[in-house]
């Protein structure tokens, strides 16, 4: 519990500290807003057209599978997904794509303004063949430039920006002389205004399909479902989805090409074997009516004829068994099961016809050779039969081939680009202005030696902190009244009657009434301090004087309403006399001597007798005096200016100086009185929320 209640105090804290340093947070999140705003501008918008396909598996299935028969299994195909997406990927579709589309040819917009308003015009390339080769090598591959004149017509640039030729027109193909050699260049369609220009490119070929992969993208829609999702991406939806449409309709021809070129080639191997195997079944024909003709007319007996359908069933057999043979060895290994198998069932069909072989010898001897020559002739029969029907099946299922692939979903055009996401652009050019501003504050409170803690000046210097006075009006008075007096309830004026009550407290009987005031440095809030001191003791019904003794950029006089003219300067210098140097003020009981003008010497002045008999002088009419000084660590004038003092008051600012600078300070004040009583006031005092500041005591 304990944890957690430091963790949000630190959390709280931290927030507050962001909040304070607003003017640090303020610019960082602006201008990281501005900078986002002009990314999310800059980014051209980018359109994404999808497509699906479906990889079919393709096994002995339909009409194609029912006409090949024995040698479906010879054409049957699988072709996993994976497979089939590096297919797709590789060069010799992509590539095939790039060049139907052309894509090496590119023609960029170059108005950064126009950019970012979204104006830009656009043009695609069909050529742009320049004969670099002929051109010096700093030279080459330098863009060209096309320059609009209207809707209508371009002109075209070299790289060093000579005019090529005048009120081009897309659709047209330019040929033109060119560094001994011919430049070749057209326009496929432009949407153009005048004064837009392009830069004109030509990128190699593989560059070109590298792009191409960068912003094409194919998947599988779940696992093992066979659909390909294909999508890309593109600053114009319309070429987009061209693009994608191409790259489909390219796959899809180069697929039903693969998929018939097996039975291309065995329809080829077919046809051409098929000429001499009529020929063998003609010889085999020929050569049995031969021994007919020779030996007359033989009948075969019931017992012959069932040994020659036997070994013709036999042959036929072992014929398709070596067929499936040849085709499972280019599928698996030899050891493989399925091999296993055919080769012990080809070695049954041998040994059994091995056997057919010797009933067959038991024969008479013309029985025998009509056997031999008759079993000849059926085999070629059969053999030229299966032939003329598998190349008949080849052609069936060549011309009604389509492939393992269907396109389901072609390209569409779409209107909304998917890129870039402005708002969240926006938003994280905003977190990150967040983060500088954070990180800086950071920085900036690390890197600062300022003390914060009162305890700490109390322990190294030995003088006690009276007061921590949270910031208040800068000015001290609001119009010509102090601040504790127009507001008295404020959380600086409540601060400021606890300095008042313990210089009270410190002020021994017989002491001095008077009071030194000085700061370690300009800006730390020394004259906020004295002038709301002042109007609080006289709100005691003491009758009180405020000295303004920085004599050089004193600025008292100002927090009145008092003309600049005669005052302390004047005085010290003889040359008015003290009556005309005091001022009374709105606050009752309050009375101010001004700086006056800027003498050429104030440390002399403040250090003379005049000066220290003029405090006697006024220790009589007064029950307090206050003397505003200037910053010690500046000049001298204000150890001098508190020689007659009891108390020194020194104002610091929070978390604004060292404790090497405050002690040093305090010294030099100290030097001219070693006899007064010191202390400090931390202003602008940033305190944590549970310092209890909204406490109220009320008017005086």
């Amino acid at each position: 519990m304990a944890s957690a209640k430091k963790e949000e105090t630190d959390l709280f804290d931290l927030l507050k500290d962001l909040a304070k340093n607003w003017h640090i947070m303020l610019p960082c999140l602006i201008l990281s807003g501005v900078i986002g705003v002009i990314v999310a501008l800059w980014i051209r918008p980018v359109y994404q057209v999808d497509a699906l396909l479906q990889i079919e598996s393709k096994s002995n299935k339909g009409m194609a599978g029912a006409m090949m028969g024995g040698l479906g299994s010879l054409f049957a195909s699988s072709s996993p997904a994976e497979t089939e997406i590096e297919l797709i990927k590789s060069r010799q579709i992509i590539g095939d794509a790039v060049d139907k589309m052309h894509l090496q040819y590119i023609a960029v917009p170059t108005r950064k303004l126009q950019r970012l308003l979204h104006k830009e015009g656009r043009m695609e390339l069909v050529q742009l063949e320049i004969p670099w080769d002929n051109l010096p090598e700093e030279e080459r591959g330098k863009p060209w430039v096309a320059v609009v004149k209207d809707s209508l017509t371009f002109k075209l640039l070299d790289h060093n920006k000579k005019l090529i030729v005048d009120n081009c027109h897309a659709g047209e193909t330019y040929k033109i002389p060119y560094a001994g050699d011919t430049v070749t260049f057209s326009v496929l369609r432009m949407n153009v205004k005048k004064g837009q220009f392009f830069n004109l490119y030509k990128k190699n070929r593989l560059d070109a399909i590298d792009a191409f992969k960068s912003a094409f993208e194919i998947k599988e829609k779940g696992k093992k479902t066979g659909i390909l999702e294909f999508s890309y991406q593109d600053i114009y939806p319309d070429r987009a989805t061209e693009i994608l449409n191409e790259i489909a309709t390219t796959y899809l021809r180069q697929n039903v090409e693969r998929s018939n070129a097996e039975a291309q080639k065995t329809l080829e191997f077919l046809e051409k074997q098929l000429p001499e195997v009529k020929a063998q079944m003609d010889s085999a024909m020929l050569r049995f009516n031969h021994y007919r003709n020779r030996v007359g007319s033989v009948d075969i007996n019931a017992e012959t004829r069932l040994v020659l359908e036997k070994r013709t069933k036999l042959q036929q057999d072992l014929l398709v068994l070596q067929q499936k043979k040849q085709d499972a060895i280019r599928l698996f290994q030899p050891e493989h099961p399925t091999i296993k198998t055919y080769e012990e069932q080809e070695n049954a069909l041998k040994r059994e016809l091995a056997s057919n072989t010797s009933e067959s010898k038991r024969l008479p001897a013309t029985q025998q050779e009509v056997l031999k020559l008759s079993n000849e002739v059926e085999l070629a029969k059969v053999m030229y039969t299966t032939m003329l029907n598998n190349i008949q099946q080849l052609k069936l299922v060549s011309a009604g081939e389509v492939g393992s692939v269907r396109i389901i979903d072609f390209a569409e055009q779409v209107s909304r680009p998917t890129k870039p996401k402005k708002k969240m652009i926006v938003l994280i050019a905003l977190f990150f202005g967040l983060l500088l501003g954070a990180a800086i504050v950071s920085i900036k409170s690390k890197f600062s030696n300022g003390v914060r803690d009162a305890h700490f000046i109390e322990r190294e210097t030995g003088y006690s902190v009276y007061a921590k006075v949270p910031k208040g009006n800068p000015k001290g008075t609001k119009g010509t009244r102090p601040l504790a007096v127009v507001e008295p309830d404020d959380v600086a004026v409540e601060a400021l009657r606890a300095l008042r009550s313990s210089l009270e407290f410190s002020m021994d009987e017989g002491c001095r009434p008077i009071i030194g005031i000085s700061g370690l440095i300009p800006g730390v809030g020394k004259s906020f301090i004295s002038v709301n001191l002042a109007a609080l003791f006289a709100g005691l019904g003491k009758k009180v004087l405020l000295i303004d003794a920085d004599l050089r950029k004193g600025r008292l006089h100002k927090e009145f309403g008092i003309k600049r003219g005669n005052g302390l300067s004047q005085f010290l210098l003889h040359e008015t006399t003290l009556d005309d140097v005091i001022h009374s003020t709105e606050v009752e009981n309050l009375f101010i001597i001004p700086c006056g003008h800027v003498p050429s010497n104030p440390s002399e002045i403040l250090g003379s007798k005049h000066y220290s008999d003029m405090i006697d002088e006024l220790e009589k009419r007064y029950d307090l005096i206050i003397v505003d000084t200037p910053p010690i660590m500046l000049v001298t004038d204000a150890a001098l200016a508190c020689r007659q003092a009891s108390q020194i008051v020194m104002v610091i600012e929070y978390n604004k100086h060292g404790i090497e600078a405050i002690q040093d300070g305090m010294s030099q004040l100290l030097k001219g009185n070693t006899s007064a009583h010191a202390s400090f006031v931390i202003n602008k005092y940033q305190h944590s929320h549970s310092d209890g500041f909204g406490y109220k005591y009320g008017k005086y």
